[in-house]
């Protein structure tokens, strides 16, 4: 069930590069006990929409809050203890073990140069929810993608923070492991937490999510409950394919692409 009060919020928000507009006039708000999915084809913008809530891209125009506040005025690590990202990928340039890579997301909750056992419990927990503590004593670089991509969703959780950005979190995990995400991320927003999630797989997007947000001509084209998102005949425009949708029971759609 979720929340009246926002727990993060997009005023007219602007985003891109210098010299290159992105996205311009993103509105919508996030409420803890939610997942939405956000949609849109390779180069429509969801990573750099991402980044920008993230702070680790300065909005061009308008305004980022979370839990009422602007992220303008907030330091990354008073951030960081209410935001957690997942980026799309990240490169591993030392070979740390994976263990370690998850207690490295304690460091904003951190009071000292050290990791305490409330720092290995956490981790050791969201390892566990990540369904990685296997490989704790693996180094990174020895790790597939599909591992990696655990090993961040893990780093995320240990974290804290009870609003999660993810950038296309399943992009490199079988069907096994995105199905246990999927469950995963309804666990958690059944425990309080509002999740943004970008998505290629749309009925994947459709398990785990309530609403959608199909990005379109740098804005937003439909905000929606999702079965709504993955029902509207814009979503055919946005990904410039004649979909044909199946509806088994009540609640459920599949898209399946017209060749």
């Amino acid at each position: 069930m979720t929340s009246a009060e926002p727990a993060l919020e997009c005023r007219v928000v602007s985003c891109g590069y210098p010299g290159r507009l992105v996205l311009e006039g993103i509105s919508f708000a996030l409420r803890p006990g939610s997942v939405t999915a956000l949609l849109g084809p390779n180069g429509s913008g969801k990573s750099t929409l991402l980044k920008t809530l993230s702070k680790s891209l300065p909005a061009l125009a308008g305004e980022v809050l979370v839990q009422g506040e602007p992220i303008s005025g907030m330091s990354f690590r008073e951030l960081a203890n209410r935001v957690a990202f997942v980026p799309q990928e990240e490169e591993a340039v030392y070979s740390f073990t994976a263990e370690q890579i998850v207690v490295m997301g304690r460091l904003p909750r951190s009071g000292g140069f050290f990791d305490t056992d409330e720092d290995h419990v956490a981790a050791e927990q969201a390892m566990a929810a990540a369904d990685c503590l296997y490989l704790r004593d693996r180094p990174v670089t020895e790790l597939s993608g599909g591992e990696k991509q655990r090993v961040l969703i893990a780093r995320a959780l240990a974290q804290g923070a009870r609003i999660l950005l993810m950038d296309e979190p399943t992009s490199h995990l079988d069907v096994g492991h995105q199905v246990s995400i999927a469950g995963l991320l309804r666990r958690l927003s059944a425990e309080g937490y509002a999740v943004l999630v970008a998505v290629h797989d749309l009925n994947l997007a459709g398990a785990m999510a309530d609403d959608g947000i199909l990005l379109l001509d740098r804005g937003i084209g439909l905000h929606a409950p999702i079965l709504d998102v993955l029902s509207s005949e814009l979503a055919d425009r946005v990904y410039s394919v004649r979909f044909r949708r199946l509806e088994p029971t009540e609640g459920e759609v599949f898209m399946i692409p017209r060749a």
